[in-house]
């Protein structure tokens, strides 16, 4: 059969050409033979179809597979003997010179950002779980990810998935922000975002039980070999981050679906582990569509064997079409400009406006809260009689200005909201807690246009505030900030108990939050029952 044929031919014909430069020399003898040897196996057997390979492509794995993996051993290929074409050199050029022409211009408007971003959230929860077999359509995965309802008629499982890849996408954005390097812990993370709590799937946590991938020659390495195999695939993203983002991104994403470190959730990790290395180069995140599948699995199986530029192709493609979808969004928000100067209405004029409004709403939001912490406060100052409470509202006027300084910054001069002293009657002992607003970027992702209430702790000894987050006793305080997401919802940021980490709580009520607060320090720092 053509399988056998191709596979028998091209062990005959065995040269350096079937391998990247630069791995011949590790090739031992015995390689030929053992090739020679699965040729013999091939021609005993029909090999069922499936979508993780065409007929071309098994036999280009099944020739490949052996020689290559023992030629590279369990080393990462070096950067620079990444082979492609010298047109996908070309496009990945032209499209690094767009993407920087483009980042020059400055962001889009909040509004269209946060528009377009919901849209490449959805579309990349849809098709990314939809490769894996959900069946959710694209308006039901929306439905899900925005109401958190379950859709009647279809899985329980499709829905809890979409849900679970939605939490992990959104602290993908988070990680994008910040500045470390991109760790273990960070892909642990994701995972067990996305896999949720079926401690049957070890959520986080690298898999002790030997995998196959249906449909692929590739043979995972060992369990013994994945942490030591998961570290050397760090290192290489980490030293290569500031080189070609497209090229970085797909290598990275193929290792870690090769390595297979998880009992489930490798396709979808990976996707995440790519789009993470794009983020962090300013680039466009990469939507590989359900439609894509058999040509994306047939991609794998080339880079299974060292052969990148298909799959290096298949992801620029992607991204360059959600390029596609910015420049459109930029195109025509100049155009209305140009429109509305024509008619004297300044697109300024008419953003200000808007953002007064805006800024209106969450100064009565606020004072909301502020109601809530002071009549807490006075309540329990007259119900204990040991611990005594009072609030101080610092009267911070935030204007304008310096709420579009917490909005694009993070952080502006005069930002303390209000503090709570509590005194301990029985031997005078102080502990004092203040609010105030920050955006703490290693938390909360820069597009995230939002002003959190940050809870710090006075320090008597270093004589001054703390953030709660940054005390090696944070448990005993779990609220550690939160603020009014663009929907109205108030968002919690705390420390959960149980998983020993942060995590976020969003629809909560502000008397909720207070309640935690001074339950937890009259609890836990002053021992009242």
């Amino acid at each position: 059969m053509l399988f056998h044929r191709i596979f028998h031919g091209c062990v005959e014909n065995f040269s350096a050409e079937l391998l990247p430069s630069g791995w011949l020399s590790c090739i031992i003898a015995g390689t030929i033979l053992t090739v020679r040897s699965l040729s013999a196996q091939y021609s005993e057997a029909e090999q069922t179809a499936d979508p993780r390979t065409s007929s071309v492509v098994d036999s280009s794995a099944a020739l490949h597979a052996t020689a290559y993996t023992i030629a590279r051993g369990h080393q990462m290929i070096p950067y620079e003997e990444i082979d492609l074409t010298p047109e996908t050199r070309e496009q990945l050029a032209s499209f690094a010179k767009d993407v920087e022409e483009f980042r020059r211009e400055g962001p889009l408007d909040p509004v269209s950002l946060a528009k377009l971003e919901e849209h490449f959230r959805a579309s990349h929860v849809y098709h990314s779980a939809g490769i894996e077999g959900n069946r959710l359509t694209l308006q039901e995965t929306a439905l899900v990810l925005k109401e958190g309802l379950d859709i009647s008629g279809k899985p329980a499982k499709d829905s809890i998935e979409v849900k679970h890849l939605g939490e992990a996408f959104d602290y993908l954005h988070t990680l994008a922000a910040q500045s470390h390097t991109i760790r273990e812990s960070d892909i642990r993370s994701l995972h067990s975002l996305l896999i949720g709590n079926d401690p049957n799937l070890g959520p986080g946590e690298y898999r002790k039980v030997g995998v196959i991938i249906s449909g692929s020659e590739h043979r995972p390495p060992e369990p013994l070999e994945v942490p030591s195999r998961m570290e050397t695939l760090v290192a290489w993203v980490n030293q290569n981050l500031g080189k070609e983002p497209v090229v970085v991104s797909t290598v990275a994403h193929h290792e870690l679906a090769a390595i297979h470190p998880f009992k489930d959730g490798n396709g979808r990790v990976s996707r995440l582990l790519m789009n993470l290395v794009l983020l962090r180069r300013g680039y466009p995140i990469c939507n590989i569509r359900r439609d894509d599948r058999p040509g994306y699995y047939d991609a794998l199986s080339f880079a299974d064997v060292g052969l990148y530029d298909p799959l290096v192709r298949t992801i620029y493609s992607r991204s360059a079409d959600l390029f596609k979808e910015y420049v459109r969004i930029r195109t025509e928000t100049k155009r209305t400009a140009e429109w509305a100067t024509k008619w004297g209405v300044k697109e300024g004029e008419v953003l200000r406006k808007r953002e007064t409004r805006e800024l209106e709403l969450w100064q009565s939001r606020m004072r909301q809260v502020f109601l809530e912490f002071q009549r807490a406060a006075e309540l329990l100052d007259d119900k204990l009689g040991q611990i005594g409470l009072s609030f101080y509202d610092y009267k911070t006027e935030i204007t304008f200005e310096r709420y579009q300084q917490l909005l694009e910054k993070g952080q502006t001069d005069h930002a303390n909201a209000f503090s709570i002293t509590f005194r301990d009657e029985r031997n005078g002992n102080q502990e004092r807690f203040m609010l105030r607003y920050f955006h703490n970027f290693n938390y909360f992702p820069a597009n995230l246009k939002v002003i959190p209430l940050e809870l710090n702790y006075f320090e008597k000894l270093q004589n001054k505030y703390i953030r709660i987050s940054d005390l090696n006793w944070k448990e005993r305080v779990r609220v550690q900030a939160f603020y009014f997401n663009p929907d109205g919802e108030i968002v919690m940021r705390y420390y959960n108990l149980d998983k020993h980490q942060e995590a976020e709580i969003k629809s909560i009520k502000i008397s909720e939050i207070v309640q935690w607060f001074y339950d937890d320090v009259l609890r836990n720092i002053f021992h009242l029952t």
